[in-house]
């Protein structure tokens, strides 16, 4: 983690941060400084981590800043004294350079909203300096985060001596109008110290702010370097932001037709229904070698085809695979498919905890279904997705998903072919060339008699 500097001449990579600049000149006690200049807007970092196929869902989150507690140097020296902030710094709603930053709120409030809109960064592109945290190791590769920058200006602040002065930003609790599935850090505050220093100068007397350091606890103070970095000082766990994770999983159902009276060329209809998914966009990803095409009836499909177009195609009539189905305001999403032997559709990206139906249209055929939960190493849940009592269909309507899903539909349709049609036909048929073997006989033999007379 790295320390957040402002200052033109700072190393991106560097690790630790000149303080001693703040420490306290020799101007006297009763010393007015007329100006007060430097750098006067900092930054902080907002990050929301998700799988790599899970889509930025609407989400907003909020912060509050104000002065924290002075905390006294070392009895030995070895740490520099840390002064209570003063004033209360703004929030500011749009960059320096006066681009969106998609922040809503007042002065003392910010909040940042994320939106499917989003750009998203891979883990493996994560940048210099960033201290965006991983479920998983970097080198896996497997997530990819959205960042804001939330900005708070100082220039309203009136600091009356050089020293460093704190600050708490605070992250406010997840209500309940947090998306589903969104988590918030697991520690709500960040301690912010601002760098005052004397700049003075001939017959000028003021102050700068002369650097910013983002840490993540008040138990972290600026320790004084020794020997050759004796100028210098160092904060422990530094950091660039907040991170937030959004869990997602995917939910997988197939189709199998098995039987000698099965066909495999029919279409069977699913009707899903999600719903506890507040904010969020899962993605439709068909399976199968001919899902990507519009359905065509088949003699023993029950469904009209317009009506399996329909369900199977977007809105502009094109391949409904890679469609966001967007949940309502009240979290909930239904949708249909028709599918038929060998096809399957996935939904990637439902929010953990989002509750669920997947349900086959009851046929003449007799109805199974396998379903399978992947629960995350050391969850403290169990999987608990089921099939109903008719074996047609599987829900998790208790936790919600809470692992990547997936449920084997199959239909068995058997019938009885006739057998012993020979020895039931065999004696008529044998009478009846017996007798054409008779008539052509006695046919025969009248005419041999009659030669032989004449």
């Amino acid at each position: 983690m790295k320390a957040k500097r402002l200052s033109a001449a700072i190393a991106a990579v560097c690790m630790s941060v000149s303080l001693m600049a703040a420490m306290p000149m020799s101007a006297s006690a009763d010393t007015v400084y007329t100006a007060i200049e430097g750098t006067k807007v900092t930054s902080f970092d907002k990050y929301l981590v998700m799988e790599n196929d899970a889509i930025v869902p609407n989400a907003a989150f909020s912060f509050t800043v104000a002065g924290g507690e002075a905390v006294d140097a070392a009895a030995d020296g070895s740490t520099l004294p840390v002064l209570a902030g003063v004033g209360t710094p703004k929030f500011v709603l749009k960059t320096a350079e006066g681009a969106d930053n998609n922040n809503d709120g007042d002065d003392t409030t910010a909040t940042v909203n994320f939106s499917a809109a989003d750009t998203t960064i891979a883990e493996g592109d994560m940048g210099t300096g960033k201290t965006v945290k991983f479920t998983t190791a970097s080198n896996k590769n497997d997530e990819k985060y959205a960042q804001k920058k939330i900005e708070i200006d100082f220039s309203g602040i009136e600091f009356t001596e050089p020293g460093i002065y704190r600050y708490i930003i605070t992250e406010a609790a997840a209500g309940t109008n947090q998306a589903a599935g969104v988590t918030n850090d697991a520690d709500n505050t960040r301690v912010l110290d601002v760098v005052v220093s004397d700049t003075s100068a001939e017959n000028t007397t003021k102050l700068s702010i002369t650097n910013y350091v983002l840490h993540d606890s008040v138990d972290d103070s600026p320790v004084k370097g020794t020997g050759a970095t004796a100028d210098t000082a160092t904060v422990a766990g530094k950091s660039s932001g907040f991170t937030n994770k959004y869990e997602t999983y995917d939910l997988e159902f197939s189709k199998t037709v098995a039987g000698n009276q099965g066909s495999k060329d029919k279409y069977f209809k699913f009707d899903i229904a999600v719903s506890n998914a507040k904010g969020a966009e899962i993605t439709v990803d068909g399976q199968g070698t001919t899902f990507l095409a519009a359905p065509e009836k088949s003699t023993s499909t029950i469904y009209t085809e317009a009506a399996m177009n329909t369900a199977n195609t977007k809105d502009d009539d094109t391949e409904r695979t890679g469609q966001q189905l967007k949940a309502d305001e009240s979290g909930e999403i239904t949708v249909s498919f028709y599918i038929k032997h060998g096809q399957s559709v996935k939904l990637l990206g439902l929010p953990a905890g989002a509750k669920y139906t997947v349900t086959e249209a009851q046929e003449d055929y007799t109805p199974s279904v396998a379903v399978s939960e992947t629960i995350a190493e050391g969850a403290s849940y169990t999987a608990d997705a089921a099939a109903n009592a008719a074996r047609n269909g599987i829900s998790d309507s208790d936790t919600g998903i809470q692992g990547n899903t997936t449920a084997a539909f199959t239909n068995t349709r058997e019938g009885t072919i006739p057998t012993g049609i020979l020895s039931n036909v065999a004696l008529p048929v044998g009478i009846i060339v017996l007798g054409v073997v008779g008539a052509a006989g006695s046919i025969i033999y009248i005419k041999k008699k009659k030669s032989e007379e004449e």
